[in-house]
């Protein structure tokens, strides 16, 4: 069968104009020729040398004059040099590549009439002409990677050089990245070429092994970054974020290596940001090592070239959490009676919950051989191996308090190998063909003694304990081949490129959660008290009986993408350039899901399925995305105008559609117990035997009438698209200095939405000016099946993934850009810009599991009825400043060289919610209810109760302390008498800045040069400057649980409790030692050797 479906998708690629998407691993170089009396001069010979390796590409000059020397090694320099018979020769050196992109070198010769000897033109080191193709782009070179303050080491200190970036929520020291206000897993990694973003889409930082925190190359086996946000060059595509492409560094003639060791503890790192000073304190003791080497060469003098990099890293991390900064109900002395309650009573250890250490053990191998076959034929093989343990905990925050047990130990092993072959054909036409293979294990499982998972609704805030909910049974197995050939060829004044792209994709995945049991409360007391919950969740096997990885349950099955392309840039002059073509996207999944045949022949009828149906994928239809680019150039005046607008079409994690595979109703099954009503009458109390939870029989259910969670997808489901135009203006200034300004706007074409099915419609109204729409608790029922009374739902949630169904919601994002330039030149460089950005959207899925898409949107009427807002990933201002200076003393044995980096920039946007909800689309104890900001004379009206703690003031305080709150918040005094927006409000603007001082010791022996290097590295350098200086803030989930719904008086009138809010402050400041977060400042000791 497989078999079968894999010939279909061939066949349908097949059927494709033979059209892909280029993961960009070269540059090029092009030009024109001409004599001095401006005549184009037709088969002049260009000669292009890669200095370091010897490696000599080789063209002509064509009809028109022009000449394009395509697939040469990123970097340099290199030298071009250019004859013609009875015209001098001319070469032009120190010519630098940046990836993926084009440096343009014009040449006019001059005649030998006046016998004078050939012509040497030694450049400032002229780097891309990155204006070439008219998008958007930020290219990160060896100048920026050596220079830029690092202490994570990580792919992502060195993206935030890109104006449109944003860091968002990660895991451990790896954060993830948004671009251009997109959603940060709508981005596309490659590291020489190969895919490197977790497609299968759980890790939060959107890379291979994210989960681990790690980064899936280190730094010091890179040669270039290049961030695309807008390419109109339509061989590439594949996102709708960013494209990230990396390189690996190669070998040269001259045997070149490093060792370095970088190290971090207590005493290089600040003491409390938060609280008073003379209670501020270390970190604990901890230590954070890395240590590695690099080594390249010739095997084969400009012929056969290696390189290999191996890092260790072992870390502990720090993540102390000041518990006056809590938010919630409880305090200290609450906090740690239910730690002892739970071990005296239950004998589980929470572990603590002031300072959750995180620690990684990791080993990273990064290698490549190039090799020169001939003239005409170039190959490469690149091959990365990472291998990481990682105990990840989660920080307690200014609304959350997390104890150290419920954290998660992930293993990942990583395997990713790319080889590429680049051919160049007598007639000025170039090949490339490039094939990737990416393998990947990411598992997870709990820490500490198994236990049920526990949840406390304390307030604005809350208490989580127990084992992990989503890690009893969770194994991750992913393996990609990718397949990529495009062809360039040449006619006059057009460069026209065709290509190909296939991959297939095979996914094991294992995931039941909340397998031990999951329980939440409305109170600390009910739960020291012994009271029912009000929620209880549980899954477990329908297949078989095993609890852990070895399951029948798991998931298996492949996905297979095609794209194809044609590209023409046509150079209409000297100063005018097009760029225009049009590519070809197709994703099919090749496996068919078991089919629920209950659920098909008994669909509930309430909502639009969109002809999903269970046990089927959607018909996949090829998506066209046509382009067009321009760059216009005024020589005279140095300025170069370029823009274009296209369609984008990306991918979604395979998580999501991938759904279908697992929560089907034949694998998974599940009791979800969401009503006091149905609490009640199944007699749910407190079970701490992680192995005797509660079972379908305990509810009066067969096995197979507990069918757990549905997950569906459309008939006619499309991949994200959107559409993109830009409009930038460059000038370049004297001494390699340049401005740009540039603006960009993107339009959601194929948005994901979900829709929940198997709940009623709104049944009513409250009362009052808040009349939002309120749903019954009853869900859809079905008919008698298996031992299941007719009338029940067998299901816990049954989600149906689609696209945004109407199109005047769809989201769209805007930035602009203002930056000032000074490339790296006699041991300086400077940068500087402005950005403003904005993004809304819809439904904006961050989960990887398709009922937490579903549950954690905030809306006013149900998350059936998600309206468009303020995107997650919105970026607002950001003002960014990049200095270096390298000062060389002692006749060259001494070097200082001196950075720093300052970020500005807007907090996160958040929402206000109520404590628990009235729209009760998902039961009666949600957070994802945004609340409803009334006028002062509306709080009078309002009615307020006193119940148990935290709600212990009188009703007349309480709608005082309401008032005041809402007054004095610049959001809410605003919105009076609105429903408040999703992200409507804002953490406070952050000003951060970071430094790196780099001491060189040079030594010459036997004619050969010496390095050795001292490095330091500071992360918010303002804190050290000043403890209330470069503060980062923090809320968990990016709401804040303002006022409780506290029920219905009568039938719809909504009663309320309010507590006031220490401070008046909803946030938290971050007291953690993740670099790209933490309010302390936090520093790295180096030191290298260089030879």
């Amino acid at each position: 069968m497989l078999s079968k479906k894999l010939l279909h998708f061939t066949l349908a690629m097949l059927l494709l104009p033979v059209l892909t998407f280029a993961q960009n691993t070269t540059g090029s170089i092009s030009g024109s020729v001409k004599a001095d009396n401006g005549e184009v001069l037709v088969g002049a010979t260009i000669t292009v040398l890669h200095v370091p390796t010897g490696t000599v590409y080789n063209a002509q000059s064509r009809k028109s004059g022009l000449f394009d020397v395509s697939n040469v090694q990123p970097g340099g320099p290199y030298a071009v040099t250019v004859s013609y018979v009875n015209y001098q020769s001319e070469k032009k050196e120190d010519i630098y590549v940046a990836l993926g992109d084009v440096v343009r070198v014009d040449v006019i010769l001059s005649s030998k009439i006046d016998k004078l000897k050939d012509v040497t033109v030694t450049t400032t080191k002229r780097g891309s002409d990155l204006s070439v193709r008219g998008g958007t782009q930020t290219i990160i070179g060896r100048d920026k990677l050596d220079n830029l303050p690092t202490v994570g080491r990580n792919v992502q200190d060195f993206l935030r050089f890109s104006p449109t970036a944003k860091f968002v929520g990660g895991n451990g020291d790896l954060a993830g990245v948004s671009i251009a206000g997109q959603n940060n897993r709508f981005n596309s990694l490659y590291i020489d070429g190969a895919v490197n973003n977790d497609q299968f889409g759980l890790s939060a930082s959107g890379t291979n092994g994210g989960q681990t925190g790690v980064g899936p190359i280190s730094i010091d086996a890179v040669d270039q970054f290049q961030v695309m946000v807008s390419p109109f060059d339509a061989s590439i595509g594949n996102f709708t974020g960013g494209g990230i492409n990396a390189t690996t560094k190669g070998g040269t003639n001259n045997v070149t290596g490093t060792v370095y060791s970088f190290m971090q503890n207590e005493n290089l790192s600040g003491k409390t940001p938060t609280g008073p000073k003379d209670k501020a304190v270390k970190l604990n003791p901890f230590k954070a090592q890395t240590i590695g080497g690099s080594v390249g060469g010739a095997i084969v003098k400009n012929k056969l070239f290696y390189f290999v990099n191996f890092e260790s890293i072992e870390n502990e991390r720090p993540q102390p959490f000041d518990i006056s900064g809590y938010k919630g109900a409880s305090g200290k002395a609450d906090i740690d009676n239910l730690v002892s309650f739970v071990k005296s009573k239950y004998g589980y250890n929470t572990g603590g919950y002031q300072d959750n250490a995180a620690s990684t053990s990791a080993k990273r191998i990064a290698t490549k051989i190039d090799w020169n076959i001939n003239k005409m034929n170039k190959f490469s093989l690149s091959y990365r191996y990472n291998e990481t343990n990682t105990y990840s905990t989660s920080t307690s925050s200014s609304t959350r308090v997390n104890f150290y047990n419920n954290g998660i130990l992930y293993p990942n092993k990583t395997n990713s190998l790319s080889a590429e072959l680049k051919s160049a054909f007598k007639n000025g036409s170039s090949n490339k063909f490039l094939f990737t293979y990416t393998d990947v294990m990411d598992d997870r499982s709990q820490i500490g003694d198994p236990f049920p998972r526990v949840t406390i609704n304390d307030g604005s805030g809350q208490m989580i304990f127990g084992s992990e909910e989503f890690s009893t049974s969770n194994l991750l197995k992913q393996r990609n081949v990718n397949f990529l050939d495009y062809f360039k060829f040449n006619i006059n004044k057009h460069a026209f490129t065709v290509g190909v792209d296939y991959e297939l994709s095979r996914s094991y995945n294992v995931f039941i959660r909340q397998n031990f049991g999951s329980y939440q409360y409305a109170s600390l007391s009910d739960f020291l008290t012994e009271k029912a919950p009000t929620r209880y969740d549980r899954s477990f096997s329908l297949l078989d009986q095993t609890t852990g990885d070895n399951t029948r349950a798991a998931a298996k099955f492949y996905t297979g993408r095609g794209s194809a392309f044609i590209n023409d840039e046509f150079r209409y002059s000297d100063n005018l350039t097009f760029n225009y073509g049009i590519r070809a996207d197709y994703t099919k999944f090749l496996s068919t899901p078991l089919a629920d045949d209950y659920f098909n022949f008994n669909m509930p009828k309430n909502w639009d399925l969109r002809g999903a149906k269970s046990g089927v994928m959607p018909d996949p239809k090829i998506s066209f995305s046509p382009r067009v680019g321009f760059t216009y150039k005024m020589p005279e005046e140095n300025i170069t105008v370029r823009g274009g607008f296209g369609m984008f079409t990306g991918r979604v994690p395979l998580v999501w559609p991938g759904g279908v595979y697992n929560n089907n109703g034949q694998s998974v099954g599940g009791i979800a117990i969401t009503t006091a009503a149905d609490i009640a009458k199944y007699g749910i109390k407190f079970r701490p035997n992680p192995y005797g939870q509660y079972t379908a029989a305990d509810l009066g259910l067969s096995t197979a009438a507990a069918k757990g969670q549905l997950d569906l997808i459309s008939k006619d489901f499309k991949l994200p698209k959107l559409f993109r135009a830009s409009l930038a203006i460059d000038k370049k200034l004297k001494n390699n200095w340049s401005v740009t300004v540039e603006g960009s706007i993107s339009k959601n074409i194929n948005e994901v939405y979900y829709t929940r099915v198997d709940i009623k419609p709104p049944v009513g109204q409250l009362a009052g000016p808040d009349n939002r729409y309120i749903y019954d608790l009853k869900r859809v029922v079905f008919p008698a099946y298996q031992g299941l009374p007719a009338g029940s739902n067998p299901y816990t949630g049954i989600f149906v993934i689609h696209n945004q169904p109407y199109y005047g919601r769809s989201g769209f994002a805007y930035n602009f850009t203002a930056s000032i330039d000074k490339s790296w030149t006699d041991g300086f460089s400077f940068n500087a810009f402005y950005t403003y950005g904005a993004s809304f959207v819809t439904n904006e899925p961050t989960s990887s599991q398709n009922n937490s898409q579903w549950r954690y949107m905030e809306t006013v009427n149900g998350r059936n009825d998600v309206q468009r807002s303020r995107s997650d990933f919105d970026l607002g201002h950001r003002v960014s400043a990049f200095i270096a200076k390298k000062f060389t003393y002692a006749k060259g044995a001494l070097a200082s060289t001196f950075s720093l980096v300052y970020n500005g920039q807007s907090g996160n946007p958040f929402s206000y919610v109520y404590a628990t909800g009235p729209v009760r689309d998902q039961g009666t104890g949600e957070t994802n209810d945004l609340i409803y900001i009334p006028t002062a004379d509306q709080v009078k009206a309002m009615t307020f109760v006193t119940s148990s703690s935290p709600y212990t003031l009188t009703p007349a305080q309480q709608a005082q302390a309401f008032e005041d709150y809402i007054a004095q918040d610049n959001y809410l005094s605003k919105n009076r008498g609105k429903y408040a927006e999703r992200n409507g409000a804002r953490l406070p603007f952050t000003n951060i800045i970071d430094v790196k001082f780099v001491q060189d010791f040079n030594v010459k022996l036997n004619n050969k040069k010496y390095q050795f290097q001292l490095t330091y590295d500071i992360f918010n350098f303002t804190n050290m400057l000043n403890r209330n200086w470069g503060r980062t803030y923090f809320m968990s989930n990016d709401q804040f649980a303002l006022v409780k719904y506290q029920g219905a008086t009568g039938s719809t009138t909504p009663s309320y409790s309010f507590n006031p809010i220490a401070n008046n402050t909803p946030w938290g400041i971050s007291s953690s030692t993740t670099p790209s977060y933490s309010a302390r400042w936090v520093s790295q000791l180096g030191l290298r050797f260089k030879f």
